[in-house]
């Protein structure tokens, strides 16, 4: 009797772990589209491949995720970058600002010894001087412009002294640079201080100048 129970239990096992699933679907669709019969899977295949697309679905969605996240991050870098230069670009111009007034300094230094003809060895060392300062600057892109000859610019100069034009063609134009102006990289730094020739019937120059500021008026200091 063990023995017979041993083997049934063996074939009810046997029976259990060889489970057939039968598919009793038609093996092709009816084609209710209108089109030809398409072969159709058995469920669990079907059901694996749509497991598969829904997975591939989502790895797509996950990798465009991804590009979009690095393009963002890119795209921060740029700004953060451009603004980073600018503020670089705004620091520098700051400097080369309070530089040039060293240069005005000496410029004016340079002008008065040469006003009293005293061609000394300190006046020659101080030429040196400012001639090496100029150097430096222009390595750091800080260049000049002249505006004499030219029309009056409001975007290049500033009219702080007018003089009387007589002739017509003259009108608005430049005739003296009285504090030099410069560029940096093309950029202006700052604007040439300058005196304008001006008919007497024309109208005033960035808005007048008042009458003090004639032509016997001074340059003002930066």
């Amino acid at each position: 009797m063990k023995k017979h129970d041993e083997k049934d239990r063996e074939k009810e096992d046997m029976e259990r772990e060889h489970v057939v699933v039968i598919d009793r679907r038609p093996k092709y669709d009816s084609g209710e589209t209108g089109g030809a019969e398409q072969p159709r899977y058995p469920s669990f295949v079907e059901e694996l491949k749509a497991r598969a697309e829904k997975a591939e679905q989502h790895a797509r969605e996950i990798s465009a995720a991804y590009r979009r996240i690095d393009e963002e991050r890119d795209a921060f870098r740029e700004r953060l970058n451009r603004d980073l230069e600018r503020r670089v670009d705004i620091a520098r111009a700051e400097l080369m600002r309070k530089i040039l007034g060293v240069a005005d300094d000496l410029d004016r230094a340079i002008a008065v010894a040469r006003d009293m003809k005293e061609a000394s060895p300190l006046l020659e060392g101080v030429v040196l001087i400012r001639d090496r300062l100029m150097q430096a600057l222009a390595s750091e892109g800080v260049e000049t412009f002249s505006t004499v000859g030219e029309q009056f610019d409001p975007n290049l100069a500033e009219a702080i002294a007018v003089e009387p034009a007589e002739e017509a063609e003259r009108d608005n134009m430049v005739v003296e640079e009285l504090q030099q102006g410069y560029r940096l990289k093309g950029t202006l730094l700052r604007p040439a201080r300058v005196r304008v020739a001006r008919l007497k019937e024309a109208p005033g120059i960035a808005g007048d100048l008042p009458a003090s500021q004639g032509s016997e008026s001074a340059p003002q200091d930066p």
